[in-house]
């Protein structure tokens, strides 16, 4: 699996959310919110001409192999409840990889317009046939506007810079999505 590869595969994060047995199907998708990012210029990142798919923001390091992402997809109508729309996300992201080692997960804050959106932050390695991931991911579904956003980093093992995606996450705002709790 290449890098796009993995980076395209995690944007579908809600394409399989399960659905409980003897649960009704899903109602319509509700109107979801418009999402729009504000984030920094990175050093040695460059805005991406061709992302992987809508609702991406991609920004590329060919030097280090390494991309930064910010996503927002429509929530299935049936997700009604952002904590474990949250973790189905995550999990289906790491199912999508491949073979997937859990580093850390850890509530975090993704900066909006609307003050602090709590997150689930999560590190973790993922292994397709030669290809070796590192992949930091802090997600959240929020039910009441209908979107699952994103903030991503992919590198190849060992090259995630801390620094970036650190002053990359405090340096980006993300607009259109209330500030709810989980």
């Amino acid at each position: 699996m290449t890098l796009l590869a993995a980076v395209t595969l995690l944007t579908a994060c809600t394409s399989s959310v399960p659905q409980e047995p003897g649960t009704p199907s899903p109602s319509p998708t509700p109107t979801a919110a418009t999402i729009r990012w504000d984030y920094p210029d990175v050093e040695g990142y460059a805005l991406s001409e061709d992302p992987p798919a809508p609702g991406v923001i991609e920004l590329e390091n060919a030097d280090a192999g390494c991309v930064l992402q910010l996503t927002d997809e429509r929530l299935p109508g049936s997700a009604d409840d952002d904590t474990r729309a949250t973790r189905d996300a995550i999990e289906n992201a790491m199912g999508s990889l491949g073979e997937t080692s859990e580093v850390d997960r850890r509530q975090s804050d993704i900066t909006t317009d609307d003050g602090p959106l709590p997150a689930t932050e999560v590190s973790f390695t993922a292994v397709s046939g030669a290809q070796e991931l590192d992949v930091r991911m802090m997600l959240r579904a929020v039910t009441a506007d209908g979107v699952l956003v994103g903030i991503v980093h992919i590198c190849p093992t060992g090259s995630i810079d801390e620094d970036v995606w650190s002053t990359f996450v405090a340096q980006t705002t993300l607009h259109g999505a209330r500030a709810t709790t989980f």
